[in-house]
């Protein structure tokens, strides 16, 4: 199978390496100097056991036209660059080309108005990594599965059905579902309580949940994140009791810093509008009191204001 995975970002990289064993896989980047330093030197990804795995030969390019149409292209980017990188994948994706989404927060219906939601595919991952230098990876691992695999207009075919069999020779744990959506708030509610207070704070998953009071902060976002997936009508059992399943997912992430925490220490711009954000603009739709994620949200932005003023 064809792949084209967009974003040679943490999970871009990891997923070629792992979709790479057996299938064609290319990386698309829109950064330049990254293409070129995966060229001349490739990457390595220390795994989760500590054994290093370097790959030479990564087949790379700024130039989606230069890929032509796959099977199957991955968006793993940032939430905010969504848009412009479904639009730009559009000369890899023909009649039976299928996009899936492995990303954080609320982005399938920004790929769906590019190429139709019957072509989309969302895909939840609790997998993760952090970067070292730009060409070395330290790949985390995670709980469970390697995705969470859903058609989003929950109709598979079987041109879906052929992808998933296609993954599944990797070796890796794919799991289906028919109703992709509360797998996807399920990992929402985890990012939007989580990544806002590591990035505003400054701390790990140790040190926060130490605190009763940046638990206690956790706890109000989740519990907002709730009462807007039952206004949608959506529904798991950990919401339940989410601020011990929000509190479980984060001690998961040990020491290492959440991605927006890492985009706030080296002033990039974070995801907060696909994530807490989100949340505000259905809560707000929906009529639920959203003020707490309103105000964290606020203080994200308002920290990305300073990024070039000190």
């Amino acid at each position: 199978m064809r792949i084209a995975i967009v974003g040679a970002g943490v999970i871009g990289t990891i997923f070629a390496y792992i979709f790479g064993k057996v299938h064609d896989v290319t990386l698309v980047e829109v950064v330049k100097e990254k293409v070129d330093l995966y060229r001349r030197e490739g990457y390595t990804i220390i795994m989760p056991d500590g054994k290093e795995v370097h790959v030479d030969d990564v087949n790379i390019t700024n130039d989606p036209k230069e890929v032509g149409v796959v099977d199957l292209v991955q968006i793993s980017v940032k939430g905010y660059a969504t848009e412009a990188a479904t639009k730009g994948a559009l000369p890899m994706i023909g009649d039976e080309t299928m996009v899936l989404s492995v990303q954080n927060g609320l982005v399938h219906d920004i790929i769906a108005s590019v190429v139709g939601k019957e072509k989309v595919i969302a895909g939840i991952t609790a997998h993760s990594g952090m970067p070292v230098k730009p060409n070395v990876i330290r790949y985390v691992g995670g709980y469970g599965p390697l995705l969470i695999i859903g058609k989003y207009d929950k109709k598979p075919n079987e041109r879906f059905n052929w992808i998933v069999e296609e993954l599944k020779k990797t070796g890796e744990e794919i799991v289906v579902v028919d109703d992709i959506e509360p797998v996807i708030w399920k990992k929402l509610v985890a990012n939007v309580a989580c990544n806002p207070v590591a990035a505003i704070t400054g701390m790990t998953s140790v040190e926060a949940l130490a605190c009763e009071d940046t638990k206690a902060l956790i706890k109000m976002l989740a519990e907002e994140v709730v009462e807007v997936a039952r206004a949608k009508g959506i529904y798991f059992p950990e919401m339940e009791n989410i601020a011990e399943f929000v509190y479980e997912a984060f001690a998961g992430t040990k020491d290492n810093k959440v991605s927006m925490l890492q985009d706030v220490e080296n002033k990039r711009r974070t995801e907060i509008d696909t994530l807490n954000g989100a949340i505000v603009r259905e809560g707000e739709k929906l009529g639920v009191d959203v003020k707490a994620n309103k105000v964290i949200t606020h203080i994200v932005k308002s920290l990305e204001f300073m990024y070039d003023k000190r």
